[in-house]
Formats: C-alpha cells, structure tokens, sequence
C-alpha cells in the first residue's frame, strides 16, 4: 500500500478503532452493571448457566457458589436471590443497591435527587428515599443485608469493612445481619437512640411519631450510647417502644398470623387471615425471594381479609403476614408462599398429563399446577425429572393454595409433581402427578 493509499485509509482505520474501543466500553459497562445486579432462581437453572449470563463466563460457577452460601449446587433452589458484587468491581467494605421496587432515589450532598438503579454505589453522606409501594434493597460489607421500605428515608453514617452505622430519618428499616466479629460494629440510630447488633433480624420504626425496635431473631441492645451501662437487651421474640427520655421495657411479640382454611376453590385475589388475640391490625407483604429481599407490595388494614391489587402479575409469591398490638409493636412474621390467580382466565393450553390434579401451560411458558386441596391449608410442593424425586427443581414447604405457577421451564421431557400435607416431611395426601413439556 502507497503511502496515499494509507494516507486515504487512515481516517477510516481510526474510526473503526473508535468504534471497537467505543464497544469495549458498553461492553464493560454492561458487564458490570449485570455482575452487580442480583439474579432470582429460576426453576431448571444451573450455576454454570447463571454464571455465564451474569458474569460472561460459566467457569466463574464456584465463585458464585461460594458468595452465596450455595451448598450441593445441583439442589439450587429456585426463588434463592444469587448476588455478584465482584471485589474488582465493588471494593472490599463497600456498599451496592441490590434491588429496587417502585421508584426511589438519592440525595448526596448539594446535588439534584439521582433514581436509584440496581448496582449503583452507596457511601457515607447519602439519603435514601422510597415513595409510595417502593422498596429498596442495601447489600452492605460482610453479606448483611438491609431493606427500606415505602414512605422511608435513611441517611448512611459510615460504611466499611469494620463499622457499618445507618440513621432511619423516618419510616421505618428492616435489617438482617450476618455474625459480627467483635471489632465490627452494625448500628442503626433513630432519634438519640442507637441499636447495635451483632448476628440477627430486626426492625426500627418511626411512624406517626412512635419509634419502635423489634427482633425477629439473635439479640439487639437499645441505649443512647452504644457503651453505656444502661442498656436494654431485646431478644429474639421481643420488641420495645422507644422513647428519648423514660425507660423502654422490653415485651413479647404476637405470634405470625396464618391464612384462613376455606373449603371452597379462591377465584379472586382475597386472602383471609385467621385472627390473632391482642392485634389490632395486620401487615402484609409479598416479595420475589424467601428472604423477602427483593419485595413487591404491601398493605396494612384491620383483617381479616385483604385483597390484592390487579397490577400484581399472576404467579407464585412468597408471602408475609404480620400482627400489631395495641402498643402499636409489630410481631412475629408467618412466612408462606401464595399464588396469584390471573385477573382474566388463562389461555394457556393443556398438557399431556396424568395424577391426581391438572397442569397447563400458561402463555408465558410457565405451567400452572392445580390439586384439589383446601386454600389456606399448609401444602408442600416438589417439582422433580425424576419419578423417585431424587433430584429436586422446586421443594417449597409452604404452600398456602390449591395450585401454583412454575417456570418457566427451558427443557422438554416429563416434569413429576407432588404435595404433602403440612411440611415436606408431612403426611402425603395422594395430590401428585406428571406432564410432558414439548420441544420448542
């Protein structure tokens, strides 16, 4: 090539330079802002799979594996959240926004309000803020995790490998914290109030101008100095209301409230309580994950009975229910899994079938499973390839419906189902069967 010809190619060469250096770029970006978004399990879905779609290589399961806590990895569990705050992307004592429900944003210092988006960075300074039916998830040093629900505002105090210090502004903050070793310190501070913690699953409430502390499980120890000798000691089960000046006593929490047995078929969205003595209204909660980290609505009213908005898609939730006293303390949660029926009739096909029970394929992919049980009864739910149930796609212990949706399921062949009264140890009841996916 004449000097010319490379003179005249020059201009042309650049530009496709820029353009791949462009790509490398967005591909860099995507690549982080996938790492740093958590992924829900999905039924069928292996950590090698997972892996290569979040982190651009399938080799990278065992790291996965070992962020998450993931024991046999061929038992992976669909509805577990998998988190991939790498250390080369998030640095080590850092903290990353996990989810976001709703819309929600930040204020840092002077600046405008940013929405917050999943994998962005959290550091001292920063005011979070949800709206209405917002939620929003903290993943903080150490693996705890920390969720601000609607009508909330906290402000982080300092954040690193050693020390992590929120102040809940109002609303309120739910945490579940991983063990603390003794030079680490986790402190959420409402008011002059500070509760430390070292390994446990509570909450801190300031609404309607009552500030409340509860513990769902390990210990929190309440004081307006972390190392005073006055100090109250709330324990798994307890909760207190909190005051500036006079002394908090710590009293027990109702117990979790469970849904109404009913002997005919639910064909709306209602969902009945069974009253607990002592309360005077209910919260509940519906979230994607069974660490309720990744929630979607939520509804406070006097019960027995709510019903569910339209826009909630059909399909499977977990589902939380709890009770307030007459002190306005919020008690124990009942955990369990609902399912959705759709607001119109499915149009999903029939599948070659066979049990005691109906499977149809719904017009997303996912099937829709039916057995002729009581709604609000407790069920167990296994979905296995094999017919001896040796390896397991779905074991939910908590089923409080008739049926649920799975899925959707990316492999054909046969599907074998089953339930059990009560947990997966409970007594069967002859519910079960099987149905044959077509190749797509």
């Amino acid at each position: 090539m004449t000097t010319a010809a490379r003179t005249r190619h020059a201009p042309s060469l650049l530009h496709s330079l820029r353009r791949v250096l462009a790509a490398g770029v967005l591909l860099a970006v995507a690549s982080t802002a996938s790492a740093q978004t958590p992924h829900v399990v999905q039924p069928g879905e292996t950590l090698w799979g997972i892996s290569g779609q979040s982190l651009q290589s399938p080799q990278r399961w065992p790291e996965v594996q070992q962020r998450n806590n993931v024991g046999e990895p061929r038992l992976l569990q669909p509805g577990k959240v998998l988190y991939f705050a790498d250390g080369r992307l998030v640095p080590e004592g850092a903290a990353v926004i996990t989810a976001v429900e709703g819309t929600a944003w930040r204020r840092r210092g002077g600046g405008a309000e940013q929405p917050l988006a999943p994998g962005m960075p959290v550091q001292p300074g920063d005011v979070l803020v949800t709206g209405g039916d917002a939620f929003v998830t903290i993943g903080l040093p150490g693996g705890s995790r920390t969720v601000l629900p609607s009508r909330s505002t906290l402000e982080v105090q300092a954040i690193d490998a050693r020390t992590v210090r929120l102040r809940l502004i109002e609303g309120r903050v739910e945490s579940q914290v991983q063990k603390q070793q003794p030079e680490q310190q986790f402190e959420i501070r409402a008011r002059s109030i500070g509760l430390g913690v070292r390994g446990t699953h509570f909450r801190v409430r300031d609404e309607n101008g009552l500030l409340t502390g509860e513990v769902i499980e390990g210990e929190v120890v309440v004081s307006k100095d972390v190392t005073a000798r006055q100090q109250l000691v709330l324990r798994a089960g307890s909760g207190a209301v909190l005051t500036d000046n006079a002394p908090a006593e710590a009293r027990a929490l109702l117990p979790a409230p469970q849904l109404a047995a009913e002997t005919a078929p639910r064909r709306d969205r209602t969902l009945r309580l069974v009253p607990v003595p002592g309360a005077q209204t209910y919260r509940l909660q519906l979230a994607r994950d069974e660490r309720f980290l990744l929630p979607v609505h939520e509804q406070r009213g006097p019960g027995p009975a709510f019903t569910l908005p339209p826009g909630l898609e059909p399909g499977f939730y977990q589902l939380r229910l709890t009770a307030f006293d007459a002190s306005q303390l919020e008690g124990l949660p009942g955990d369990g899994t609902v399912y959705l029926p759709p607001s119109t009739p499915s149009a999903g096909g029939a599948l070659r079938e066979q049990g005691t029970g109906t499977a149809a394929a719904m017009p997303d992919g996912r099937v829709e499973i039916r057995w002729p049980g009581v709604a609000g009864r407790r069920y167990s739910f296994e979905l296995s390839r094999n017919a001896d149930f040796s390896l397991l796609l779905i074991q939910t212990p908590a089923v409080y419906a008739t049926g649920m949706a799975v899925g959707p399921l990316a492999q054909d062949g046969r599907y074998y189902w089953r339930v059990r009264e009560g947990d997966s140890e409970g007594t069967p009841v002859g519910y079960g069967g099987s149905f044959d996916m077509p190749a797509r």
